[in-house]
């Protein structure tokens, strides 16, 4: 029978870590890092100064593949000098890590490269998300930067799974800010008046309708991007079809399983650094015939209260189809949002959770991972801080009881896979 396993980032230390469910389940092991199983290094060695270090790479997204064989890791800053990231973390020179997720399991690998199956060159700066279509041939890639600043970030890349090759690089529009295009300067860091020119892709999704559809979270234009999967495979002109507008920019964003509903997580606006409070719900067949009516619903989540910000960070759909799961950096707590009457525009919170951090600091939830049978959700979170200071909590998707919290998952953790092994 097969095993669940999650495979989380560790951002600043630079690994992604493999934790065992059923360890993590074991009530002597809440609050402990008993349930990791290796801590895999994603960045290779680099000399600095006539010295070798292990380069800074900032592993921010995890990519499961269908099969369970692989996993990409797409490293923010890819190969760079540790005190250049320290120093400003946006505009590098990013790589996508492919993982062996049989080597990931071998006690041998704990610690070194040897799970490391390649690295695919992004050929661009600051790259976020990374989503695979449904056949496991190819997988599109965000970059959210230029080179040297936080914003600048124009196009998504097209990856050939078998040759783990960038094959196409497709420009997206700019953003109507109400000002000229683009900005000079262009703006170094966030928050900045002139962002709303580059869309800045954070998270990226696939959905199966329309030949393959793709959905962009634009943090920099506060909107999603609606991009046709084959277009963009064969460089036809036009591959961009439409763009949605949302409460604030992006980073999490997901399709349902049946490939209908797209769920976006309205982070912060990167012209002011306002965070936001809703959930976007958007049909994708309405995305492809009327854009303007593709959002179906905007939930309120963390709080009752509309002007409460919460910074919502990722929003997943559960296996049924009928429930998203949402991550509230700032208000330290998860949703549980009812598909249906969401759709219908009535009350849908099912359950609001709080997290809390076996120490007392503020939870700070941002990725989630849940299981093929949507029994548990794995969600990252914790401060930036000391190495080894992220957490994971695993919540029971019946009961939405935190079941468990697995200590010393790398620093800054960001998003989280989950796969199955024999």
């Amino acid at each position: 029978m097969a095993k669940d396993y999650f495979l989380a980032s560790g951002r600043w230390d630079n690994v992604v870590l493999v934790i065992d469910l059923d360890t993590a389940l074991d009530p002597a092991n809440d609050g402990t890092p008993k349930a990791v199983v290796n801590r895999l290094r994603v960045t290779p060695d680099i000399v600095v100064d006539g010295k070798t270090v292990i380069s800074s790479g900032q592993p921010i997204s995890i990519a499961i593949a269908p099969d369970n064989k692989r996993a990409y890791v797409v490293n923010h800053s890819g190969r760079t000098k540790p005190e250049l990231a320290a120093a400003f973390q946006h505009g590098h020179a990013g790589t996508v890590t492919v993982i062996d997720l049989v080597k990931a399991l071998d006690p041998a690998s704990n610690d070194t490269l040897a799970a490391v199956a390649g690295y695919i060159e992004t050929e661009g700066f600051g790259p976020t998300g990374f989503a695979i279509a449904a056949d496991g041939k190819h997988a599109v890639l965000a970059h959210a930067e230029r080179e040297g600043d936080e914003d600048g970030g124009r196009h998504l890349s097209i990856v050939d799974l078998a040759t783990n090759r960038v094959i196409r690089r497709v420009e997206l529009a700019y953003g109507k800010p109400g000002f000229p295009c683009p900005p000079d300067p262009v703006p170094h860091r966030a928050p900045d008046p002139k962002f709303g020119c580059f869309p800045d892709t954070n998270g990226v999704t696939i959905s199966p309708l329309g030949g393959g559809t793709i959905f962009g979270a634009n943090g920099g234009t506060d909107d999603i991007t609606v991009m046709s999967l084959q277009k963009a495979i064969a460089g036809e002109a036009g591959a961009e079809l439409a763009r949605i507008p949302v409460q604030a920019g992006g980073f999490g964003i997901s399709v349902s399983p049946d490939g209908k509903l797209v769920a976006h997580a309205s982070r912060e606006s990167a012209q002011t650094d306002i965070p936001g409070n809703t959930v976007s719900i958007i049909d994708v067949e309405k995305a492809l015939a009327d854009p303007a009516k593709a959002e179906v619903a905007r939930v309120l989540v963390g709080t009752d209260d509309k002007a409460t910000p919460t910074r919502p960070f990722v929003a997943a759909f559960l296996p049924d189809c009928k429930r998203i799961l949402s991550t509230h950096f700032r208000a330290n707590n998860i949703d549980i949002i009812d598909v249906a009457k969401a759709i219908a525009g009535g009350p849908a919170t099912i359950r609001r959770v709080e997290l809390k951090t076996p120490g007392g600091e503020p939870s700070r939830p941002r990725g989630i991972a849940i299981t093929p049978d949507g029994k548990y959700a794995a969600i990252t979170g914790a401060p930036k801080g000391k190495p080894n200071s992220s957490i994971v909590w695993i919540v029971d998707l019946a009961s939405y009881e935190v079941k468990g919290r697995v200590t010393e998952i790398g620093n800054e953790s960001y998003m989280i896979g989950a796969f199955q092994a024999p």
